[in-house]
């Protein structure tokens, strides 16, 4: 894949800062592959749940060019599931973009959204109970690192958002490239998708 791509990642308010900025930064490693661009509902600064603002470059309003939509979790992916502005973005844009992710749970805004509906789909495993509610018929995988499936990629906790990216990378552009991304950035990275070293714990009551 040769043409330079743009990644869009969609902020709400108490948004998880390493969801977005993990992805981000390693694409952002690539300029010459990837482009990237934060957007809001409405092109107004949001405050993750660290504490921390950034002002998005586009609103709703905008339109967006086709490439990556990654969607974060965090604590106020609890209140932009129900939002059906969100909603109603995401059912007309996602389908537009050649891949679309999800970190944690974002993965409850996809599959509120209807675009999870009869495939394989992972989330951050402590909040499942929460996140399987949402969507039809959506295979939810208790273990997996990553889910890649059709046009879906589906990560689990936090920094599996950062194993997720090398992975896209490494199937638009190959694994050598993934490998050199994770040894510059000095990142350990969990290349098998069916395994979350993190998942076990938290099977722990």
């Amino acid at each position: 894949m040769s043409e330079r791509q743009t990644v869009t990642v969609l902020l709400f308010e108490q948004f998880e800062l390493l969801d977005a900025l993990g992805p981000l930064n390693m694409f952002g490693l690539l300029p010459e592959h990837y482009q990237l661009q934060i957007i809001t509902v409405d092109g107004q600064h949001v405050t993750s749940t660290q504490g921390i603002s950034l002002q998005p470059m586009l609103s709703f309003n905008d339109t967006i060019s086709t490439g990556i939509l990654i969607v974060p979790g965090g604590v106020g992916v609890r209140f932009a599931t129900h939002n059906e502005t969100i909603l109603t973005w995401l059912k007309k844009v996602a389908p537009q973009q050649n891949i679309i992710c999800s970190t944690s749970t974002g993965a409850a805004l996809l599959a509120n959204a209807g675009l999870l509906n009869n495939g394989k789909a992972t989330t951050m495993q402590k909040y499942l109970d929460w996140v399987s509610q949402f969507g039809r018929d959506i295979q939810w995988q208790t273990s997996a690192r990553w889910v890649h499936s059709n046009n879906i990629f589906t990560a689990s906790g936090c920094s599996a958002s950062i194993d997720m990216s090398l992975a896209i990378i490494g199937h638009q552009h190959g694994d050598a490239i993934a490998r050199r991304i994770a040894a510059d950035t000095e990142y350990l990275w969990l290349n098998d998708p069916n395994d979350d070293p993190f998942a076990p714990l938290h099977l722990i009551k």
